[in-house]
């Protein structure tokens, strides 16, 4: 064998150990990615849970959260601070949601489930009359979003009682 043929064995075996090298980062960015959307909902998750246990931990809370949601008059003027305080908690970890799933970090079939809850929860009286009354800390896309929700919920009504 030749020193030409030696150094064209060296190329080849080089390019072909450069190619496995390409296809295991290609895997461990996969496998990264993977890991990364499984922490993302579990944060997600997490923080939904947090705001659930204080709910149902506390007659006090449940009652405020009930008719917060409600939009009833019976609350008082810090029973409305305090609903005010936990809607916009609960609009936060809704927005960090959906923040995640529009930078791919958030799989879609996870966002459409928590979407149902989220389009359940605008048409509450009591979330829609403090979203129009607080339009605090919240991004200027993410309120397009929430009041494109809302909207649908009014329109599906009304074709409702049609």
């Amino acid at each position: 064998m030749t020193l030409e043929e030696i150094y064209y064995v060296g190329q080849t075996i080089a390019v072909v150990a450069l190619l496995i090298s390409i296809l295991f980062v290609g895997y461990q960015i996969r496998q990264n990615t993977k890991a990364l959307k499984a922490t993302s909902h579990h944060a997600i998750t997490d923080s939904f849970n947090q705001i659930n246990a204080l709910i149902i931990s506390d007659p006090k809370v449940a009652r405020l959260w009930r008719l917060g949601m409600a939009g009833s008059a019976d609350l008082s003027e810090d029973e409305t601070t305090s609903f005010g305080l936990l809607a916009l908690a609960y609009m936060r970890v809704f927005e960090t949601l959906y923040y995640q799933h529009g930078n791919g970090t958030m799989e879609r079939k996870l966002f459409e489930a928590e979407l149902n809850t989220l389009k359940w929860a605008v048409t509450n009286t009591g979330i829609r009359a403090w979203w129009s009354a607080n339009p605090i800390s919240l991004s200027a896309e993410y309120r397009d979003f929430i009041n494109g929700l809302i909207a649908e919920a009014i329109a599906g009504r009304a074709e409702e009682i049609k």
